[in-house]
């Protein structure tokens, strides 16, 4: 744990790779986005969290995957519809366990209150039609106030806001995210030279050799997600790749550290 990078701005040849990243923390083990999983993630040896962000009816900055909290606390409605106030008297973990009664949906000034200064935190911004420059402006603004500028990274699937963030704040990490499948849209690889990203992040099942090539080329990290299904440390670090997100994160840094 004490070799941790501590900035998202590596080279493909960086010798801490691939890092290994908690995908909402520790999904496996405590509830997910929560603080109580962040801290379980990075107490077991993980190089970094990835989380998802939204904007509440009042513009704060919470972390949440899914537009409702339907899924994820005993409530129900849209997020967006919801004041921080409305939405931290719900219950975040007893849907998970009744071990984690009272969690709440943190906001993204808590969770790096929470977290140590030189953490790696990838925070995917959920955006919702035209409204991706509020959540990005407001994002990028909670980064600067915690002086994340190095161990933060703001992550999307929309182009436009990783355009938007590049406009607000061009030293902050970028990372491009797409799924393998697209239907009737371009490539999103296509897109690359266009975004200019500081880290590629396809699915791990829209990897190729040709877009690993590609990115060495051009000197963009790959960070690979949906790794998990068995995969040891050992046959990721042949992926070719410098990060992946994983539900495993305690699994694959106890293989890590076996192998040192």
């Amino acid at each position: 744990m004490g070799n941790r990078p501590a900035s998202w701005r590596l080279s493909p040849d960086a010798p801490h790779v691939p890092l290994i990243v908690a995908h909402r923390g520790m999904p496996k083990a405590a509830p997910e986005n929560t603080i109580e999983g962040f801290r379980l993630a990075h107490a077991a040896g993980a190089d970094a969290i990835e989380l998802d962000v939204r904007l509440t009816k009042d513009k704060k900055v919470v972390v949440i995957h899914d537009p409702t909290v339907n899924r994820t606390t005993n409530g129900r409605g849209s997020v967006r519809a919801m004041t921080l106030a409305e939405l931290q008297r719900l219950d975040a973990g007893s849907w998970f366990s009744a071990k984690f009664a009272g969690a709440k949906v943190p906001t993204l000034d808590e969770v790096f209150e929470a977290l140590p200064n030189d953490f790696l935190i990838d925070v995917e911004v959920k955006v919702f039609g035209l409204a991706y420059a509020q959540l990005v402006a407001a994002t990028i603004e909670v980064i600067r106030r915690h002086d994340r500028l190095e161990t933060a990274m703001l992550s999307s699937f929309s182009a436009r806001a990783l355009d938007e963030a590049r406009r607000l704040e061009p030293p902050l990490a970028r990372g491009y995210a797409w799924s393998r499948f697209r239907p009737y849209r371009l490539p999103p690889q296509w897109f690359l030279p266009l975004v200019k990203p500081t880290w590629v992040q396809p699915e791990q099942r829209a990897l190729s050799p040709k877009l690993i090539a590609k990115c060495r080329r051009r000197g963009w990290p790959i960070l690979a997600w949906d790794v998990d299904a068995g995969m040891d440390y050992a046959a990721i670090k042949k992926m070719g790749v410098q990060a992946v997100v994983t539900d495993d994160a305690d699994i694959l840094a106890r293989q890590r550290g076996a192998k040192a």
